[in-house]
């Protein structure tokens, strides 16, 4: 049971490290995006049918990373909260079995 435990909290551990790592990886794609410059829209253009703008692929990237981010960070919820809940079971069985031998002695 004990390696079980060890291995959710080490598994919960490496899921915290790598939505720390898309943070990261985030942040810089937004500060690359930032620093360029947005191109200037003609003063005179007279068509009236453009084409729709479309996501960049930095964009893009930024949304997925999010993404995995995120997931990575509710994984790590759902461990912590699925450890701490076998965490109270083994303790109130054990509890309860020690409770119970107390009480044969007397």
């Amino acid at each position: 049971m004990s390696t079980d435990l060890t291995r959710a909290i080490a598994d919960v551990r490496q899921a915290e490290a790598q939505a720390a790592q898309i943070a990261q990886i985030l942040a810089v794609v937004q500060a690359a995006q930032a620093a360029q410059a947005a191109p200037a829209a003609p003063a005179a253009c007279s068509c009236s049918h453009h084409a729709p703008a479309r996501r960049s692929g930095g964009k893009t990237a930024a949304v997925v990373a999010a993404g995995a981010a995120g997931v990575c960070v509710l994984t790590g919820m759902f461990l912590a909260i699925a450890l701490a809940a076998v965490a109270v079971g083994v303790s109130a069985t054990v509890l309860y079995l020690l409770w119970r031998e107390i009480r044969k002695g007397k």
